[in-house]
């Protein structure tokens, strides 16, 4: 079931059953309905508070109220502290799931220490990447026309949150010793954003650069890329970059992919990263500081033991997260969680059963559950 926000999907898409459209009054109801009446065993949520619809994503438990087959929560943030909104929804979230997936060992305990979401029914499962070999094609930067350079590169949608002008501020230093050095931004502008604000920060990111006399070696990739070519830009990278300037995020599916198509990698100490790039898997550096990340990227791009440990160990702990590994283990789960509710009434799964309204489910979290 694929969530409608800012374009529309293609109805010739196989994959998409039903469409969630957010700007309708009982989607996430008529959405239930659909899952009830189909043929489908389990429930997969992927929960982001971005997603759905209303003050912190409420909207979410009309579904979760009505949906009668056994769902399981795949929770992408937590808020190490949060406000007792989200607390109470995150909390509600996993006590209407008949299982509960987080992505790391940290995600795990901010559930546990902060939610009080402690039992069997949470699972770790890492986030899924492409399986990609560890060496690298020879000719992999002449196919994205970067023959010659020594290519730093960061994709993802673009946004105020990700700090790129930290990265664009250390590239003078980096270029003062590694003259072909350039930095490539891979991805389009998030596109609530560019409905809001147009190209106000990829705009101010390139007059950055070009202030700093770096104009030359920031090169934006301003498409959305084929998982190929996506692949292809990585595999052309010695380093990857990401700058973020927030603490709480519990899971990156950009640094996720770094780790095993690039290997070396240089990021902030958000909570993601510190758990993945622990034990010489990558370089860790302050928040907002622009020379530390030069000279950590200086370090793997001069340092060829350094670089060559670096991706070993970083391929070796992203070889469980790909795909085949990543999907055996969700279908694991989602078995168990079948055959662990097969003889359960529907009832139990669903929070009441009154019937959901445009304004139950935010009143409902305000008073306490």
């Amino acid at each position: 079931m694929a969530i409608q926000k800012t374009r529309t999907i293609p109805n010739e898409d196989p994959r998409v059953i039903h469409v969630i459209d957010n700007s309708r009054r009982y989607a996430y109801t008529r959405a239930a309905d659909v899952a009830n009446e189909g043929p489908c065993d389990v429930v997969s949520l992927q929960h982001e508070f971005g997603l759905y619809p209303e003050e912190w994503g409420c909207r979410v438990l009309d579904f979760m109220r009505n949906c009668e087959k056994p769902i399981v929560t795949t929770f992408h943030t937590l808020l190490t502290q949060p406000e007792a909104l989200p607390r109470r929804l995150v909390q509600n979230l996993a006590a209407q799931s008949a299982g509960v997936i987080v992505m790391t060992h940290v995600a795990a305990r901010l559930l546990a220490e902060v939610y009080g979401v402690s039992d069997s029914s949470v699972q770790v499962i890492p986030h899924g990447v492409p399986q990609v070999p560890f060496e690298r094609v020879a000719d992999s930067k002449s196919q994205v026309g970067l023959a010659g350079r020594r290519v730093i590169c960061t994709f993802g949608l673009i946004n105020k949150g990700k700090g790129l002008e930290y990265m664009i501020r250390a590239m003078p230093q980096i270029i003062a010793a590694c003259p072909e050095a350039i930095y490539l931004i891979v991805g389009v502008t998030h596109p609530q954003v560019k409905r809001q604000e147009g190209e106000v920060y990829r705009e101010g990111l390139i007059e950055l650069a070009e202030s700093l006399g770096v104009g030359q070696h920031v090169r934006f990739v301003n498409k959305y890329l084929s998982l190929a070519e996506l692949l292809a830009h990585l595999q052309a990278c010695d380093v990857f970059v990401t700058p973020y300037p927030g603490k709480d995020q519990i899971a990156s599916g950009t640094m996720a992919y770094a780790m095993a198509a690039v290997g070396a990698v240089v990021s902030t100490p958000y909570l993601y990263a510190e758990e993945v790039l622990a034990d010489g898997r990558g370089l860790l550096v302050p928040f907002g500081d622009s020379d530390a990340m030069a000279n950590a990227t200086l370090r793997l791009l001069t340092d060829r033991a350094l670089f060559a440990e670096t991706r070993r160990r970083a391929y070796r702990y992203a070889t469980p997260m790909f795909w085949p590994n990543v999907g055996r283990q969700y279908l694991d789960f989602f078995s168990q969680v079948v055959a662990e509710n097969q003889n359960t009434s529907p009832q139990l799964f669903r929070k009441d059963s009154e019937p959901s309204s445009e304004t139950d489910s935010s009143p409902l979290l305000r008073g306490g559950l």
